[in-house]
């Protein structure tokens, strides 16, 4: 599922907002961008905004730890991270 949402320039800010000051972040920031921000649908990018939010500690926190998130979709930015396989039933377009 595409999202219409991220145009050209959207999609730029999107890239700005995944560069992290931690290095660890940065890199795992720069694979996921290339492999998933163009295609995620407009609830993955919200999920990815609010992930965004965070601090860089609390976000490497959730990405090195194994718990798992009470929000789907933030989950599967998560597993996608952490290079692990889609996990959504409904983003087959993304495995």
């Amino acid at each position: 599922m595409e999202s219409k949402s991220l145009d050209s320039t959207s999609l730029k800010r999107m890239e700005w907002r995944c560069r992290r000051g931690m290095l660890e972040l940065d890199l795992l920031f720069t694979d996921f961008v290339k492999q998933y921000l163009p295609n995620l649908s407009d609830l993955q990018i919200q999920a990815l905004d609010e992930l965004l939010d965070l601090p860089d500690q609390q976000l490497w926190n959730l990405v090195s730890d194994s718990s798992s998130l009470e929000s789907e979709h933030q989950e599967q930015i998560i597993v996608w991270l952490r290079g692990e396989p889609a996990i959504l039933s409904g983003d087959a377009s993304l495995r």
